[in-house]
């Protein structure tokens, strides 16, 4: 059922991430909610955004404010998922998630976000990145999403926004408080 291959895996030229969905209500490892305290932010509860693998978070292993906050990543799927972990989702549907936090390799996501402690790990279905895209409002899994295996590129983020609101803009990421570190 994956169609990505290889090591890394890579579909029709391009890198792959496995992606699985969360909802927790806590600002995230980026910062995205009020200085005092963990809320998060209204527009990171229903917006696209997700918590990036540990090595693509900060290959530093920072917990916090991670060298990649504020990036915003294209998914598009490749009609492949991960036996017993997902189910199939259509070829070629894109969207765009920016970073605003973290997916620890901690219990229970050491199978999806342990990519290892160096550039060129893999996770236990062996792709080099992992996304847990926020569903805290059904963004993720009412398009039909169920941790499907995309291909992704790091694009623009107010490009993206002005084609699709669901993305964050730079403008929003600056609200966050690892924005300003």
């Amino acid at each position: 059922n994956q169609k990505c291959s290889g090591n890394p895996r890579r579909y029709n030229g391009k890198s792959c991430a496995s992606t699985t969905n969360y909802h927790d209500s806590h600002k995230g490892a980026c910062g995205c909610g009020p200085a005092s305290g963990d809320a998060q932010f209204g527009w990171n509860a229903g917006s696209f955004v997700a918590a990036a693998s540990q090595m693509y978070f900060d290959s530093g292993n920072k917990g916090w404010c991670g060298q990649h906050c504020g990036q915003c990543i294209k998914l598009t799927t490749t009609g492949g998922y991960v036996p017993g972990q997902g189910g199939p989702v259509r070829e070629g549907l894109s969207k765009t998630f920016m970073i605003t936090n973290l997916c620890p390799n901690i219990y229970p996501n050491q199978d999806w976000c342990n990519q290892g402690s160096q550039y060129g790990g893999h996770n236990k279905y062996g792709y080099e990145l992992h996304l847990d895209l926020e569903n805290g409002r059904s963004q993720v899994t009412g398009m039909g999403w169920n941790n499907p295996e995309t291909t992704w590129e790091v694009v623009n983020c107010d490009s993206e926004h002005n084609h699709d609101h669901r993305t964050p803009s730079n403008s929003m990421y600056g609200q966050c408080q690892c924005a300003h570190q």
